[in-house]
């Protein structure tokens, strides 16, 4: 079926930002009445962006395609071993390089390194059929209702933009981190970070984020 055929490029574009957004709204909800206060869950500088959702929309496309029809028990195994693995993953990176720990799961039962657990696990499997059942056939049927010439503008400006967007984030999390372990800012690039994005504003965007530099592994 039409819906059904491969993503092309800009339609994984498209799907990481639709990801994104849907997925920081629905994080800040659900999360409000756990923390009690709205938090800013963005992952990014600029814009409205969680990319991990984003990220993770574009595996499950790429890699449940192959088993997309099996039988639903299949689907949702494959879907909670690559969605906990990229959770690991994720976690694990933020903790090495930057001593950052975004969210932990050492209180729950059969975690990994409080970066995933079997709960989570069951989630991302519920998840990963829904959106290769349910979400993703319907959301390419609107994308590919859009002329062509106008999806392949979009994705291009969109996919500039968050090149851009990552580029700065890590930029702006690598001084954060320097700042963080004593460094003053002593290079352009550093003191423009500093007065930009200095530690109020980081504290502020990236509220569910705490930085400990003794975690991350720099040689």
């Amino acid at each position: 079926k039409h819906e059904f055929a491969a993503p092309t490029l800009g339609e994984l574009v498209l799907l990481f930002v639709i990801a994104s957004v849907v997925g920081l709204i629905g994080e800040t909800i659900v999360s409000y009445p756990v923390d009690g206060v709205w938090k800013d869950r963005a992952g990014l500088l600029w814009g409205p962006f969680s990319p991990i959702y984003g990220l993770g929309a574009v595996l499950m496309t790429v890699l449940l395609a192959p088993v997309r029809t099996k039988s639903t028990p299949v689907l949702f195994v494959v879907a909670a071993v690559v969605g906990a693995a990229f959770e690991y993953a994720v976690g694990r990176f933020w903790e090495t390089f930057f001593g950052i720990v975004a969210w932990s799961y050492q209180s729950h039962p059969l975690n990994i390194g409080g970066h995933t657990c079997v709960c989570v696990a069951v989630m991302w499997g519920v998840l990963g059929v829904a959106w290769t059942r349910i979400a993703l056939p319907w959301l390419l049927g609107v994308i590919r209702r859009i002329p062509r010439g106008a999806t392949s503008v979009l994705s291009g400006l969109f996919a500039v933009f968050l090149a851009v967007d990552i580029v700065m984030t890590f930029a702006a999390f690598e001084c954060w981190y320097d700042r963080h372990a004593g460094n003053a800012p002593d290079t352009a690039v550093e003191q423009y970070f500093a007065q930009h994005y200095g530690d109020d504003f980081m504290t502020a965007r990236f509220q569910t984020m705490s930085m400990y530099t003794e975690l991350a592994l720099r040689g």
